[in-house]
């Protein structure tokens, strides 16, 4: 171990490892994961139908099945799960949506400020356009790679308090400067308002209580359809399946729009990307 450097617990190591482990799944191809998981979930559904099955016949205790009752009670369940997951589902679709919207409103606004700062005098415009423009190109280069390891990221923070300095120190002389003056300021504000938010989406994630909740459902709902009675087993699998495979897909969709900003799913910076040829050009 080098000098000062601080002994790694059992506990921080786990913790790595999970991390990593979730990096490399979220990286894999959206068919190849979305296959993984249905083949896997539907993997355990049909092992725990056989073995269910056998113990279940062994016993005699598909004697005292009643279809009806079982179907009336397994319906519960899957009714409140399936609204459970449901929500879950439009929550985490609802983040992802949100972080790429904030994303995009900071570009627009990126591009108005720069825009509106040619009303500025020289040399003033010139330093502010500047700064807009390494702005743009700390997030594409700085920001989002760090967004994209789930890091939650101030780059870029030493531009904007140098670009609200230089702002709130101009003194408009006339009354064009003091209408250009008031527009910079707003779009500034609100530029600040959006990058806070991309910001904030880097943590949107489902909790791990709620994954025990979704992972812990999907085995009692899967489960209950191992207590009816059915003579063929291929019959019996088909329809244990159909249902994995629907409980599957709605746990992949949650976990493909989990991270907003990591994985083969994830958010791409092009709206920077797109603002920073405009002021290039514009330039």
């Amino acid at each position: 171990m080098e000098a000062g450097a601080l002994p790694t617990t059992k506990s921080a190591l786990g913790a790595g490892l999970i991390i990593d482990a979730r990096r490399r799944i979220e990286d894999l191809p959206l068919w190849l994961f979305a296959l993984l998981t249905v083949a896997g979930f539907n993997a355990i559904a049909l092992g725990g139908l056989v073995c269910t099955r056998r113990f279940g016949q062994s016993l005699g205790l598909y004697t005292f099945i009643d279809n009806d009752t079982v179907g009336a009670i397994f319906s519960s369940i899957l009714v409140m799960y399936a609204i459970s997951l449901g929500l879950i589902a439009v929550a985490s679709w609802g983040n992802a949506s949100a972080a790429a919207a904030a994303a995009s409103e900071e570009a627009s606004h990126i591009a108005t400020v720069y825009r509106t700062l040619g009303g500025y005098p020289q040399p003033l415009q010139d330093d502010l356009k500047d700064s807009v423009v390494r702005y743009t190109q700390s997030i594409i280069e700085k920001a989002w790679p760090a967004q994209q390891r789930g890091e939650v990221t101030e780059a870029g923070i030493e531009i904007i308090l140098h670009l609200w300095s230089r702002i709130t120190q101009f003194e408009p002389k006339t009354d064009g400067q003091l209408v250009i003056h008031g527009q910079v300021l707003d779009g500034f504000n609100k530029l600040v308002e959006f990058r806070r938010r991309r910001i904030e989406a880097t943590s949107y994630a489902v909790p791990g209580a709620l994954w025990g909740v979704v992972l812990t459902g999907a085995a009692v709902s899967i489960f209950g359809s191992y207590l009816f009675k059915i003579q063929s087993l291929s019959v019996h699998g088909l329809l244990t399946i159909l249902l994995t495979t629907m409980i599957a897909l709605l746990v992949f969709f949650i976990a493909t729009t989990d991270h907003p900003y990591s994985g083969s799913n994830a958010i791409e910076p092009l709206a920077y990307e797109i603002v920073l040829r405009y002021l290039q050009d514009y330039n």
